[in-house]
């Protein structure tokens, strides 16, 4: 399975497109993040990192975003889709026990690792949810994802209403 991206195929670990569990984590990356033609600052910082799209930080050719960029609505969506097949879910699969965790648990895990970094599982400052997914403690996953919702900034009640959205899907295993 593969991709292409300017031209050149990339191999992708996952078909993200071939899963309605995936898909449902797509919509709530698109959901969350709003789709923004124009480059912003973070909502968080008002600083670094600039983001475009679907909330992208990076280009294709990995490089960041620089205020006063514009994209394309196809851009933004052939962006979101390179994000995660080659940069969200590569990082994903290595967690234990993925290829048994259902679709749409799969998806929770995807709109998390895109909103808070891929690399989260055994990083520091993720050591609640890497010990629930470690020891295969699945049914603590909804009320555990609620902890990462940065408390007491301004960007905390939206980020616990994506919690919960990621903990509802979660939980349709």
């Amino acid at each position: 399975m593969g991709a292409y991206f300017w031209h050149k195929k990339v191999e992708s670990p996952i078909d993200i497109s071939n899963s309605d569990g995936l898909i449902h984590g797509i919509n709530l990356i698109k959901e969350f993040e709003g789709c923004h033609l124009n480059a912003y600052p973070d909502p968080l910082t008002g600083k670094l990192p600039i983001t475009i799209g679907w909330g992208s930080t990076r280009d294709f050719n990995g490089s960041p975003f620089k205020m006063g960029r514009k994209i394309t609505q196809k851009y933004a969506d052939t962006l979101l889709l390179h994000e995660l097949n080659i940069m969200v879910v590569k990082h994903l699969c290595k967690i234990p026990y993925w290829n048994e965790m259902s679709d749409e648990m799969r998806g929770a895990l995807l709109s998390f690792g895109y909103n808070l970094g891929a690399g989260f599982y055994g990083a520091p400052g993720f050591n609640t949810i890497t010990k629930n997914l470690r020891e295969k403690n699945w049914k603590s996953i909804p009320e555990t994802l609620k902890l990462y919702c940065n408390p007491g900034t301004k960007v905390e009640a939206g980020l616990l209403r994506r919690r919960k959205a990621e903990g509802e899907l979660w939980k349709n295993f």
